[in-house]
């Protein structure tokens, strides 16, 4: 490197003038380091840890940082208005007609979370000992879902009849 090209350079890194990089370097005979500390000490430069075409301006580091925020905003949005749906829909539990236990959607999701292991097979136990689940709320009480629930309760009872045997009143009447 040709003592022009460490003078420019260390101009650049330093954030000084030409003039103060060579004077720098002809003092420390031509080491970059040795004059870079010169120059720190004299002048309180500090060495710059970018160079200049990859420094990030400020401004793109505000946006950057409003787009995070704008991001997890929306996702917190998403999240509250999932609680809320779920907070105004509820699951109903019935075993002849006769509601057993009604819970809000958030706390079935939690429990199912919870103990996954532990849920799933009381609700299938509950299918086949003649529980009925439904759905109540403006968002999933319509009878789509209720009809798919309802199947759900009839597929567990004809496996049940088919394993123990007996013939359900629906198939005795068909005969």
């Amino acid at each position: 490197m040709t003592q022009y090209e460490m003078t420019e350079k260390l101009s650049e890194k330093m954030g000084v003038s030409m003039e103060e990089a060579k004077a720098a370097l002809e003092a420390s005979d031509w080491d970059m380091l040795d004059a870079a500390l010169l120059l720190e000490q004299e002048h309180g430069a500090k060495q710059e840890t970018y160079s200049t075409e990859q420094a990030p301006r400020p401004e793109e580091k505000i946006e950057e940082e409003a787009n995070w925020k704008t991001v997890l905003r929306k996702i917190g949005d998403g999240i509250v208005k999932l609680i809320a749906c779920g907070n105004r829909n509820r699951l109903e539990v019935r075993r002849k007609d006769r509601l057993v236990v009604e819970l809000p959607v958030t706390a079935v999701v939690v429990l199912i979370l919870l103990a996954f292991w532990v849920c799933l097979p009381l609700l299938v136990i509950g299918l086949f000992t003649g529980f009925r689940y439904s759905f109540s709320g403006p968002e999933l009480g319509r009878d789509v879902v209720n009809n798919a629930m309802d199947k759900a309760a009839e597929a567990a009872e004809k496996v049940k009849a088919e394993v123990t045997g007996e013939a359900r009143a629906d198939d005795r009447e068909q005969e």
